[in-house]
């Protein structure tokens, strides 16, 4: 399965899991190590190969947006 796909199936869930996470634009590089964490972690807990952290989806409807996250701006 491509990420694309694998995408469009984290969207279909009803609710975020433990293991993967939806943002539009939002970025907190200490915050954004702790999610990053707690995503392995759930994954391996949940019996998932990957946790997933996805820019450019609401998290409240799951529908794609597009993003305007540049992880390469200054802060």
């Amino acid at each position: 399965m491509g990420l694309a796909e694998k995408i469009l199936e984290l969207c279909s869930y009803s609710d975020e899991q433990e293991w993967f996470e939806f943002k539009e634009n939002w970025f907190e590089p200490v915050a954004l190590g702790e999610y990053v964490s707690a995503l392995s972690n759930a994954a391996a807990f949940h019996y998932q190969e990957i946790g997933y952290f996805i820019w450019g989806v609401d998290d409240k409807t799951h529908q794609i947006v597009g993003t305007s996250f540049n992880q390469y701006q200054d802060f």
